[in-house]
C-alpha cells in the first residue's frame, strides 16, 4: 500500500538514460532501493551539470539535499535501459524541489517517482542561502529544456 504520495514532474526539463547494472539487483532478483537512491542522486549531477554547474558551485553556493521520498511503482531488473525524467516545482526562498520520473523504456513502465528537496547553503559560512534568481530564470528558459544524456 502506498504511504508516500508523490506526484510525477508537471514538466520534465532534463532527461537521462541508465542501464541496471548485475552490482544494483538485490537477493530478490530485483534492482535494490538503495541503487535507486544512488541513480537518482546522479540524475539530479548530470541536470547541474547540463545547466554548466556542480552541486558544490552554483553561483558561489552549494546544494543540499532536505528530503528524499521515493514512490515505486514497479520491479527492474539487471540490463533493463531506464529512462530518468527531471523536472523542478515549489521554488521557495532557499530552494526548490527536483522531482523525478523512472521509466523502463522497453516495458515503457514507470518504474518510480521520486521527489527531493534542495537548499542553498554558503558552506563558507556554514549557513542557508537564498535561491539565486539567475539560477531559478535558467531553469524556466526553454533553452535548457530536456537533453537525453
Amino acid at each position: 500500500m502506498q504511504r508516500v504520495k508523490i506526484s510525477a514532474p508537471e514538466e520534465f526539463i532534463y532527461s537521462m538514460e541508465r542501464t541496471v547494472g548485475i552490482s544494483e539487483v538485490n537477493y530478490a532478483r530485483h534492482m535494490d532501493s538503495v541503487a535507486m537512491i544512488k541513480i537518482i542522486h546522479e540524475a539530479r549531477l548530470q541536470f547541474l551539470a547540463n545547466l554548466g554547474f556542480t552541486e558544490s558551485n552554483i553561483y558561489g553556493l552549494g546544494m543540499v539535499v532536505t528530503d528524499l521520498a521515493i514512490d515505486f511503482r514497479s520491479e527492474s531488473f539487471a540490463n533493463d535501459l531506464l529512462v530518468i525524467g527531471v523536472g523542478v516545482s515549489k521554488f521557495n526562498k532557499y530552494g526548490f524541489d527536483i522531482g523525478f520520473q523512472v521509466t523502463n523504456h522497453a516495458l515503457e513502465t514507470v518504474v518510480c517517482i521520486a521527489k527531493m528537496g534542495v537548499v542553498f547553503f554558503d558552506f563558507d559560512k556554514h549557513k542557508l542561502a537564498e535561491l539565486p534568481r539567475a539560477f531559478e530564470s535558467i531553469l524556466e528558459k526553454p533553452a535548457s529544456r530536456s537533453r537525453v544524456a
